[in-house]
Formats: C-alpha cells, structure tokens, sequence
C-alpha cells in the first residue's frame, strides 16, 4: 500500500517542475500546447512498420528535456507507465503476423515484431511529450492552455479537481488501510470479505469531504471559473518557436532523414 501512495506522490513532482525558471518554462502555454499536440500527431500518423522514421523524433523530447532543465531518470520513469498497456496490445501483433521479414544472423524477425517496437517507439514518445508539457506547463497552466483554445471550462475544471484531491483520495485510502491493518496485525493484506464495506465507507468519507471543499470553495467566491492566471500573450519567439518544430515535424513525417543521410554517406542517392 505504501508503495502505492509514493507512486502516486511522485506524480506531484511532475507538477512542481512546472514552477521551475527556464526558457520552455516562460513560453505562452498555449503554444507549448499546439506543438505537443503536433509532435503527438505526427507520431502516430507513422505507418506501423516504419521504425527508422520515428527516430528523429527522439530530437524534440531531448532538446525539451536539456533547454527545461528536467530530470530525464523522472521522465522516463513517468513514460513506462503505459508500458504494460502497450505490450498488451502489441502482443497480438506477434500473433497475427507471423511472416518473416528478414533475419539478423539466424535469428528471424517477423513483421509482427516490427510492428511491435514500432508501437513501443510511438508510446514512449507521445507519453513523454505529455509529461514534458505538465512538467515545463504545471497543471493550472496546462488547464488554461486548454480554456485558451475555447475548451469547455466543465472539462478543464474536471482535469484540475481531479489531479489535485487525488491526493486527498489516497490519503484517505491510506488512512482506511492502515487502520485495517492495526486490528488486523496477522493479516497479509485485506480480506476480501470486508471489501465491500470497506470501499463503501471510503465512498461516504469521499462524499463528505467533497462537501466540505466545495462549500469552503463557495465561501472563497468561486463561481465556476478556475482562475489562477493573467492572460499572458504569445511573444515573436514563442511563435519562431512553434513554427521551428511544426517545419522540422512536417520535414520529418514525409522525408525518412536516416535513410536520406545513409544514402548521402554511402553515394546511392
């Protein structure tokens, strides 16, 4: 359980980097927002057996990583998060085509491996571009990106709520779990017998600590409107910005950069 509540408390650290003083940082947030969304679709637009094209889209999270000054070990940590859902999908993929498409030394490679690692590359860079905009954004900032861009303010209302009491959440998790645990010394876990009223009690401590928050929220003038930012505008750089990484994601998708420099060194082209 304890291993649980530090997993979860680590997704804070995601956002206190967000407060942190760097050239990403200080960019409009909505222009960090557009060229994630961008460098997301472009990812995934890949064909599945092109693996070589994705890898100069390693470019843009390394780049993000060195000029925001975030920690790489926190960012690839947060990214295999995904991983077992990816492998579960993928693993069809080594089911359903088993034809071989070369092989490395005896060893044959199946266009279903291909097309597994290709899925690999994708999650991992798309997770890791989501992760980079809360890290260099925060999650307030990420919010009004999404207000800026005319989201309904329900849904962007509903991000924010949710990221910052799921603390409170576990929180509360803990402390039912831990007072299980002192009647129960013996025990290896929960017994599923007490599940039932056990979730139901952390439903009604739920409820009444919602109560609670919304109530001192109206106390405190709120409206329905989360308002916790000036309306700062996009500068020249914030635009040369956005433009250097949609050109160089357009020149990417559509020209396979490895095997174009491979051509050039070996004189096929």
């Amino acid at each position: 359980m304890s291993t649980f509540s530090d997993s979860i408390y680590k997704l804070n650290t995601i956002d206190d980097l967000g407060k942190q003083d760097s050239i990403i940082h200080s960019m409009n947030s909505v222009v960090k927002l557009i060229v994630t969304l961008a460098y997301i679709l472009f990812v995934v637009s890949f064909p599945k057996y092109n693996i070589s094209g994705l890898i100069p889209f390693i470019i843009y999270p390394i780049m993000v990583i060195y000029l925001a000054d975030i920690p790489v070990k926190l960012v690839l940590k947060a990214s295999l998060i995904g991983l077992p859902i990816v492998i579960g999908l993928g693993v069809f993929n080594l089911v359903f085509e088993r034809t071989i498409a070369f092989y490395i030394g005896f060893i044959p490679v199946t266009w279903g491996l291909i097309s597994l690692i290709s899925l690999f590359i994708k999650a991992m860079l798309t997770i890791s571009a989501g992760i980079l905009l809360i890290c260099t954004t925060g999650i307030e900032g990420f919010a009004k990106s999404l207000r800026d861009i005319k989201v309904p303010k329900i849904f962007t209302n509903q991000i924010v709520f949710m990221y910052r009491y799921i603390f409170v959440l576990i929180k509360s998790v803990g402390e039912v779990y831990n007072a299980y645990m002192m009647r129960a010394p013996n025990q290896k876990g929960i017994n599923f017998k007490v599940w039932g009223p056990l979730l139901g009690h952390l439903l009604l401590r739920s409820f009444e600590r919602a109560d609670r928050i919304y109530n001192a929220m109206i106390l405190r003038g709120f409206d329905g409107e989360y308002v916790t930012f000036t309306n700062e505008k996009p500068v020249s750089s914030d635009y040369i910005y956005m433009l250097i990484w949609i050109a160089f994601f357009i020149v990417a998708r559509f020209v396979n950069i490895p095997l174009f420099i491979g051509g050039l060194v070996t004189g096929t082209l």
